[in-house]
């Protein structure tokens, strides 16, 4: 007979206003921003590796402006409330 493994209970979130918050919303600030960093270098190898006349370049340049628009959206929170990158 086996056991069953126990788990750990997810840490409870916090509520507006309750201390810790401002932790949880700056780390996933910082993850986001990571995640767009990612997405907009990716396309950036896309491109480096099909070339800019490769008939889905438009399509890759498209997405990569709009990864480029989030980063900067996200850069900027990260700025405005000091937020360790």
């Amino acid at each position: 007979m086996s056991k069953a493994k126990s788990r750990k209970p997810e840490p409870r979130r916090p509520l507006p206003g309750e201390p810790g918050l401002a932790a949880a919303i700056d780390r996933m600030i910082r993850v986001d921003q990571a995640g767009e960093y990612g997405a907009a270098r990716i396309y950036d190898g896309q491109l480096a590796v099909l070339g800019e006349k490769h008939r889905a370049a438009p399509t890759i340049r498209r997405m990569r402006e709009q990864e480029q628009r989030h980063l900067d959206v996200f850069d900027d929170l990260v700025a405005d409330r000091g937020t360790r990158p």
